[in-house]
Parts: C-alpha cells; structure tokens; sequence
C-alpha cells in the first residue's frame, strides 16, 4: 500500500493507505477506547467504544472498522465522543456481572475506571445481568464461560474461527439473552481442544483460566519469563508467571514468530509436570538390586569408575549415549562432546533415528540439506499444499492454524494418509492409500504429470544433476506406474491420483510436508526419494513458498542434530571422516586431533542390538525413554538388562531409569537457559523461570561433572551462553548466531555471520550438493517383507495424538492433558470389529510376532478394513512391544508403521 497523511485531533499522522484507523491512532498515541478490537481478529464494531469523527462523514464512526485515506480529519477526543463512550459503557455494564477475582486481565473493567463509573455509580443504566438465565459452563477442563459477564464482542468467536481455524465456538438464543456457546451447547462435549485462544482474547473474565485460577492474581505474580514450548518443534514463544516458586499460567506471545501468540492445549496448560511430586530430586544408586537415594559425589565417583574400566578394559567402543530432543542445543552440544572425548566414540545417537532419520538421510543425498525448505508462515501463503504421512493438526497444532488460514484465503491441501486424520476436512483431495505403498502412489503421480507433459523442463535442465538425461532414467522407471496400475497396488481410485497430480503440477507454488508415516518405514528414505523427485521434475523448491519441509515432533529435534548429536556427523552435518574438520574441532576442544574419533558409530536401535550382544557394556542416556520409544521392546530390555552399568539422566523416574544402576536428577525446561532450533530452523531462547527441585542440577552441569570425575576436561563455561559461542565456532550453519542476538526474535540458520539475518528459504540459488544441483534417484516400490498372513490378518499403524506427547513422562503428569484422553486405545474399522464380534470400549488382546499387549478397543471408520492404529504414548500398553526392529538399510530407522498382527477378544 502507498504512504498516505492524515491528521487526528489536528497532528498529521503517515500510514499506509488502508490500514485500520483504530490501529493506526492507537500506534500514534491516540488511546481510543475499544474491546472488541484485536489486531489479530478482523474488524467487528460490535462494542461501539472506537467511535471517532470524521470530516465530511455524518455522524459517529466505529474507527475499528474504517480503512485510512489521504487526507482524512480525524476527531478521537472531545466532550461529544467521551460522552457517548461513557454511555455506551454504563450500558454495557449493566449487563454485566463486575465482580472479578482478579485470576485475569479485565479490559472492560479498567475502561469503566477511566470513565469514572464505578460499581456503585448512580448514573448507571439499572443492571439486568441478574435476570439472564443462560447457564456458566464449567464442563471444560481447561476454562470457565460467565455469559454474565460476556459482552458478546465477538473477540473469542473470531478467536476460535480466524486465529485457530476450529469453528468451535457460535452465539445462541437472542437480544438480551444471547450467549456463546461450543458445538451443540455444552463446552465438554463440543469439538474445543482447549487450546485457550479465546481465554487469552477474551476482555471481560467471561472465559477464564480453570487451572491455578485459585493461585492466581495478576497483580500479583513473582515473575514473568519468555521462554520456547517444550513440546512439539513449532517452538511456539510462551510468557510463564511464577508464583511461590510454581508455574501458574502460560500465555501465548503476540508479535513474535513463529506462533504469533496462537498456542495448543500443551503450550497452554501442559506444565503441570515441572512441579510435579514425582520429580527426581536426589541421586539414585541401584543397591541390592534396589533404587537407593545417594549423594551426588557418591554418584558421580561409582559413574566415573564404571565408565572408566569399561573403556579401559573392553575399549572406547564398548561405551554409548544417548542425547536428547528435549534437552537445549547447549547441553546436546556438550554431551556428544563428552561422548567423543570421554567415551572416545562415535557411538551417539538419539530419537531422531526413530523418526526423521531416512527423511533427512535423502535430503541430505539429494539437495544437501535434512532442514525444512521454508518458514512456519509459509504453509499460509502458498498455493498448495502436499501433506503425506503427517497429521498435522494433531501433532503441530500452530502450524496447522497457518494451514487453515491458507484454506480460507484458496490453498488447496492434499492429504495423503492411509488413515483420516482431522486435515482431510480441509483437503481438497484425500488419497488414503494401503499402508507400505507409497513409492507406488508417487511414482504414480509422477507418472501422470509426465504423461501430461506438467513438468519443468528449465529447472530439470538448469538445477538437476544431469539435467535431462537424468529426467530420461528416471522417466524410464515411471512409465509402468499407470495410475490403473497404481490402483491395483494402493487401492486408490485412479481419477484421484490424476485430479492430484495434476493440482500439485500446476499450481504457481507448493510445498510438501511429510511426517513419520512416510519416515518410519524400512522404506522410509526411498519414499522420501519419490517426494523429492516430484519436486524436481515440477519444480516446486529452490524457490518462495516452495519446498519440503518434515515438521519436527519434538521440541528441539533439529537443534540436537544440528550440534552433533549424531554417530555419522560433528556438529554442523560435518560427517566423521571429515578430517580436516576433526583437526578444526579438535583444536577448539582442546585435545589432540587423534583422539578424535573418524569411524561412524552404532545408531540408537543397533546400540540396543550391540548391548543385547554384549559388545555394548556401559550407556549413558540423557532426557530418552528408549523403554517406551525404541521398536521392539521386549528385546530392547533383555539388552539393558544385559548391560554391565547403564545411567540415565532425567526429571522423573521413567520406564527406562527403572532399569539403570544410576538414576541422575536433572531440570526441565523451566530450570535451563540455553536456546532451542524449531522445524523451521529458528534457533530460539530458552529462559529459566525456576530453580530445580531438592538436588537437581541443569543437565550441562551434570555431563561437565561427570567428565571432570572420568579426568577429562571438556570445557570450562559460565553460562549457556559461553558454550553457545562455541558452538558457532565448530558449526558453520550457526556461525552469526549469539544468545544477545536472539534475545528477542529467532534467527534461522544458515547463518554464517554476525551481520546476515539467517534464511527463511532454503535453496533460492542452489542446493547445498556438491554440485550445488539436487540429484534424482529413481525408486522402484517392492512390497514389504512384513505382510499380513492367515495367523496375523491385520496391519497395525502407530502414531501421535494431540493431548500427548512422545513418552508422556511430561504430558501424563498434567491433570488437563489426562482430563481429555487418559488411557491407550486402538482403532478398528467398523467392519472388522462386527465380524471379530468386539464392542466398542471392550478390552482386547494385540498379537504379533514380537509380543502381546491388552488394549480397549475404539471403533472407528478413521482407519481402512484390515488396518488398525494405536497412540504409542501409553506405557502400560506399549506399542512398540509389538514392533519390529527390522531397519531401513540407509538411514537406520526402524518400521514403527507396518507391524502385522491379529487382534482376539479377551
């Protein structure tokens, strides 16, 4: 929009043409009155306060719903608008129950303050909120509805509607006796996931806060600290209050990337946890075969020993760790430091091996690169969108706010899922294809859009290795995927892989987003070969709001193997034998360039399977629960069990702490500074708002401690901050990145200098290959080696839901995520369970080759005949009990979403 002048009361203001009046005077020091108006919802004129005069315009104006003009006089004050303002307020007070515990921000009671209208003020209008007869909720466990003091200002409707993308929320009834209602009438039972958007716009405490509301008075609060969500890696900002050394309330932060103050029921109300009784405060040693409280000099000295003989006696290789996602860059960096000075090995992995691996193992192959293309916002703006293997709303429930928004505003999504996850009633194509043939549904797609001649041809020719020629092999690998022939093998409907072919083809920009039901297969990095051959052939990335992009489940997922928490890569994706980089990292740490290890090391699963084979003595693991995460369980703990002295640093005495000879207390998010890398490559801060509880200590303290007591030193710190700076001296990809510098907007990486702003899309000149053009690899679809037979008839998909969250040793220590699901479950098509006699709710047997668990059914047409899927957070049904361990040769994922088995009534 071009700079336009307008004068409000007599002083010339420049704005752009079309701004919101209301927002502009307000941006100018002109503090017009107003609660219906948020600069995140769209203009209502619902409360009458904003009224404003304007020249040549008869009488009073709501300026929240006024665009600015050349020219334009405006009148925000005199004795007239103050009057009416006046009136208006007295008005809507009488309607208004003004009792307020002071649990929240009333904006409507500090105006009736401003305007000198007090509870017992005479003028006012007789009061009829006592006659109202629509009923307070309280059925949510996440809030509180008071239609008596609700003003029907629109603010939480459009909150629910524009912000969220949910729908959720309407008004009923009418005049004086309309209120807001969820889904057909009662807020427990509507489709509202208490993410709490209408809480934090809400004016007036008609939706307040249920948890802590008792602890709360704004007025009141010890401290407020800005820190990142520790749950999945949209790395939404959040503002924690602390009260008597508790955490009270959690708010979403307006204005600030990547979730403009938007937040899932976990950022809002999952920190019960931190204050947990449960938490670990003192050492653990195992005595007797028993857990025992010790000191931490006890501890540390018994740690020091074991790990020392066990690298003396059987060598460096006999020791591993594992890292953690949920553990800062800072402290990930330092502990495969201490793993590859200490230990003196490669051995480090972490759960990124579980879920992301073979997607960031064919990225890196083919365009150089495992990150996302593009920023969060993105998935706004773009034309379409191709979602494959992702339930996005579930398990990145922000993002998915930017994904609705982009419906609203025309985005067409694609939605390809062997099972219907909410997404699909965005979608304007769903392809639900059999579980194991994705390769053949891509290259189906790919089939059509050559066969059709939609490719691009320019950037085949100018950004592909090979160019056309390679376009030619890959062609010749394409042509007998027909889509007839596709749906023989996906049972997809071959007019539905045209239709999508063709939208994603043809459309200005696209991006994909591909989650761990493409992934955690044995196929996992050829599957995300097809996808990114599909994105060359149309060229959609290496441009603005194109690309591919893997959201992240965890909360610092990226950052952990950004800073080497890897056994292929040093920090930066620098691989091992890089020798000239080991003498580079070797004169930062200090220690002699030989020392350094050059072979690449065991991945999370083989260090399982090496432990079971006794080539693993000692293990280290730090903020994992491989006893709920890693495939095949039973096997997994026959190997720790076997295990001459495994440690485990945690907050809680988790599935897999049970099983160590040492059990170190460590700090949650809260307890920590340090920083944290989204899924958009934003690297953001992390601020302590607590000490930690009893005994605990920050886990970079720890691993400094541990190192110290094996006699190595791996660094001498202050802070956070200090190992940060060393860590963008031995990771390129950080290098113009401090803790000053983010203090209040992430920087996404790369960024190689302290005056580049980072890199919201990757690849715009080239890609980070060694030819700076993406590579094709052709792939076949070969059916997989796990199939359903007579004995085992069924196929069982694993996965994440919204209340939960990985392991759930956080999420199931807080009251309101358990409040809305509390318990495991499987899904089964309809048909199935007629046929095998199962009612809903009743409890079954889940048998397969790697063993057997008990489970309550839930029927349900989400899932295909002959297909079932569980949540994999339960621990006393664990999923991965049932899983196999068989691997993805490339990047070394195991096939989490493809178990055969049977399902019997008990």
């Amino acid at each position: 929009m071009s700079p336009i002048t307008l004068t409000i009361d007599r002083k010339i203001i420049h704005a752009k043409a079309g701004d919101n009046l209301l927002k502009v005077a307000r941006n100018n020091g002109f503090d017009i009155p107003g609660l219906c108006f948020h600069p995140k919802i769209s203009p209502t004129g619902a409360c009458r306060l904003c009224l404003v005069k304007i020249k040549n315009m008869r009488g009073f104006q709501t300026s929240c719903t006024i665009a600015v003009k050349e020219g334009m006089d405006v009148t925000a004050f005199d004795a007239e608008l103050n009057e009416a303002r006046r009136h208006m307020l007295q008005y809507l007070k009488s309607e208004h129950n003004i009792e307020n515990d002071h649990s929240y921000h009333d904006e409507f009671r500090k105006l009736l303050e401003n305007y000198n209208i007090y509870e017992n003020d005479d003028e006012a209008v007789l009061s009829t909120h006592s006659c109202l007869n629509s009923p307070t909720d309280d059925t949510s466990p996440v809030l509180t509805y008071d239609p008596k003091k609700c003003i029907r200002c629109f603010r939480c409707v459009k909150a629910c509607n524009e912000v969220q993308g949910k729908n959720v929320l309407s008004f009923t009834d009418r005049g004086i006796g309309t209120y807001i209602i969820a889904g057909l009438g009662i807020w427990k039972e509507s489709e509202c996931d208490g993410c709490g958007e209408c809480i934090q716009l809400c004016p007036t405490g008609a939706i307040v806060e249920k948890p802590f509301r008792n602890l709360v008075d704004v007025n009141a609060i010890d401290k407020k600290v800005i820190t990142t969500c520790p749950y999945c890696g949209v790395g939404c900002q959040i503002e924690l209050w602390v009260k008597n050394k508790k955490i009270v309330r959690s708010n979403g932060v307006d204005g600030v990337s990547p979730n403009d103050g938007r937040l899932c029921v976990k950022g809002r109300f999952g920190y019960e946890y931190v204050n947990s009784p449960e938490r670990l405060t003192k050492p653990l040693i195992r005595k007797n075969g028993e857990l025992s409280e010790a000191t931490w000099e006890e501890a540390l000295n018994l740690i020091a020993e074991k790990f020392n003989t066990i690298r003396n006696t059987f060598g460096s290789d006999a020791l591993a760790g594992y890292s953690s996602a949920k553990c800062t860059n800072e402290e990930n960096y330092l502990f495969q430091k201490f793993v590859r000075i200490a230990f003196g090995t490669n051995n480090i992995d972490y759960c990124t091996r579980l879920c992301h691996a073979s997607t960031v193992t064919a990225m890196i192959k083919s365009i150089g690169d495992g990150a996302g293309s593009n920023s969060i916002e993105d998935f706004e703006n773009t034309d379409c969108l191709f979602v494959t293997g992702n339930n996005i709303i579930e398990t990145h429930p922000v993002t998915a706010t930017y994904v609705k928004r982009g419906v609203a505003k025309g985005m067409k999504v694609i939605v390809v899922d062997p099972r219907w996850t909410p997404l699909v009633k965005y979608a304007k194509i769903w392809l639900q294809p059999k579980l194991g043939t994705d390769i053949a549904l891509l290259n189906g797609l790919m089939n059509v859009i050559i066969s059709e001649d939609l490719i691009d041809k320019d950037f085949i020719a100018n950004r592909v290795e090979g160019g056309l020629e390679a376009f030619e092999i890959l062609k010749d690998v394409i042509t007998k995927y027909t889509p007839e022939y596709v749906e023989k093998i996906t049972t997809i409907p071959a007019e539905k892989i045209i239709a999508a072919a063709r939208m994603y083809a043809t459309a200005k920009t696209a991006m994909i987003a591909t989650g761990m039901g493409m992934s955690q297969q044995v196929t996992g990095t050829n599957n995300v070969f097809s996808l990114l051959n599909m994105c060359f052939i149309t060229g959609q990335i290496g441009a603005e709001l194109c690309g591919i992009n893997p959201p992240r489940g965890q909360n610092n997922v990226q950052g952990a193997t950004d800073v080497g928490a890897s056994p292929f890569n040093y920090p930066g994706y620098i691989p091992a034998s890089n020798e000239e980089n080991r003498r580079h990292v070797a004169k930062v740490w200090n220690v002699p360039f030989e020392s350094l290890p050059s072979q690449p090391g065991l991945t999370t699963v083989e260090i399982a399977q090496a432990a079971y084979n006794e080539k693993i003595k000692g293990l280290y693991i730090m903020g994992e629960n491989p006893m709920v995460t890693d495939p095949n369980l039973n096997h997994t703990e026959a190997a720790f069990k076997k295990l001459d002295f495994l440690v485990v640093q945690d907050i809680f005495l988790t599935e897999t702490a049970k099983l160590a000879d040492v059990v170190l207390p460590a700090s949650s998010f809260a307890e920590k500074d340090g920083t944290f890398v989204n899924s958009d490559r934003r690297v953001l801060r992390v601020r302590k708002a607590l000490d930690c509880p009893g005994e605990a200590r920050e886990d970079w303290k720890i691993i400094i401690d541990i190192a110290e007591h094996m006699r190595y030193n791996i660094g001498n710190y202050n802070s956070p901050s200090e190992i940060f700076d060393e860590i963008a001296l031995v990771t390129p990809i950080f290098a113009g990145i401090t803790h000053e510098r983010i203090e209040k907007h992430g920087i996404q990486w790369p960024c190689p200098s302290k005056e580049h702003p980072g890199t919201g899309t990757l690849f715009l000149d080239k890609f980070n290959t060694p030819t700076g053009k993406a590579k094709i690899y052709p792939v076949e679809y070969f059916p997989q080696n796990e199939r359903t037979s007579a004995e085992f008839p069924f196929i069982l998909n694993s996965g994440r839901i919204l209340y939960h969250y990985h392991s759930a040793t956080m999420s199931r220590r807080t009251e309101v995520l358990n409040a809305f699901v509390s318990e495991p479950y499987v899904l089964i098509n309809p048909d199935d369970s007629q046929k095998l006699g199962i009612a809903e709710s009743e409890n079954v047997k889940i048998i397969s080759k790697q063993g057997v668990l008990n489970v309550k059914a839930v029927i349900s047409e989400e899932v295909a005949q002959g297909e079932l899927f569980m949540p994999w957070h339960f621990a006393e049904s664990r999923v991965n009990r049932l899983t196999r361990d068989e691997l993805d040769p490339m990047s070394k994922i195991p096939a989490f979403k493809l178990t055969a088995c049977r399902v019997e009534k008990i």
